[in-house]
């Protein structure tokens, strides 16, 4: 599992550092995945998650990405994400954060 200081640092740069997709590059989304694989590591509530963000990696690091599985992905990913903040066992703040990062996920994928 990973420390306390990488989640609140991967939580910052997936909710507020996303941005636009001019701004973002591959190598960024690959860098930002492998760290919430980390995180997600060992956490059954989160496999098909982890099983998403493999794909969507493995996507960013093709020479010409599919664009729309891409949106699908991230689409899927935030979906999965605001249902675990809807668990019983998730803490009111964890949830807040968790739903933060979906909405930016979605956001991005609209910009797709």
């Amino acid at each position: 599992m990973a420390s306390h200081a990488l989640d609140q640092r991967l939580f910052e740069q997936t909710a507020n550092g996303l941005g636009s997709v001019d701004a973002a590059s591959p190598t960024d989304g690959v860098k930002l995945i492998d760290g919430w694989l980390k995180v997600i590591d060992g956490n059954p509530s989160a496999e098909i998650i982890e099983g998403r963000l493999r794909e969507l990696r493995g996507q960013l690091q093709l020479a010409q990405p599919d664009t729309d599985r891409i949106k699908d992905l991230l689409m899927i990913i935030a979906d999965h994400t605001s249902q675990v903040a809807q668990g019983r066992n998730i803490q009111e703040q964890m949830a807040g954060k968790l739903e933060d990062v979906a909405t930016s996920l979605r956001l991005f994928a609209d910009q797709l």
